[in-house]
């Protein structure tokens, strides 16, 4: 059974392309950007949260709400620079669930 208030989620496997961050760094560069693009009140609608990057790869994992999934994937084409530097997210797939995604590293799914 599903409560009623809860997130429906998709996950969206990305590629980091012209640029070289770690984790933490990713995971600020990107909220900084999409609050600027989303507005804090858009942003706390899209939910958008980095669930996973392996650096080695230069791949990561973003989850979403549902019904803002195509409102984050034009956020991700649209992004031209991180924190100054030139960086293209480019997704690769999106997923409802973390399995669908075919992801090759670890995962920890959060709850």
């Amino acid at each position: 059974m599903v409560k009623a208030g809860a997130l429906r989620k998709r996950y969206v496997l990305f590629e980091l392309r012209n640029s070289e961050f770690d984790g933490d760094a990713l995971k600020r560069a990107i909220y900084a950007e999409a609050l600027r693009f989303f507005g804090e009140y858009g942003l706390s609608h899209v939910a958008l949260k980095l669930v996973h990057y392996e650096k080695a790869k230069k791949q990561g994992i973003l989850r979403c709400e549902r019904g803002h999934l195509e409102e984050v994937l034009g956020f991700l084409a649209l992004i031209e620079a991180l924190d100054g530097r030139e960086a293209r997210l480019v997704a690769l797939r999106s997923s409802g669930t973390l399995k669908g995604l075919g992801a090759e590293f670890p995962l920890t799914q959060d709850k």
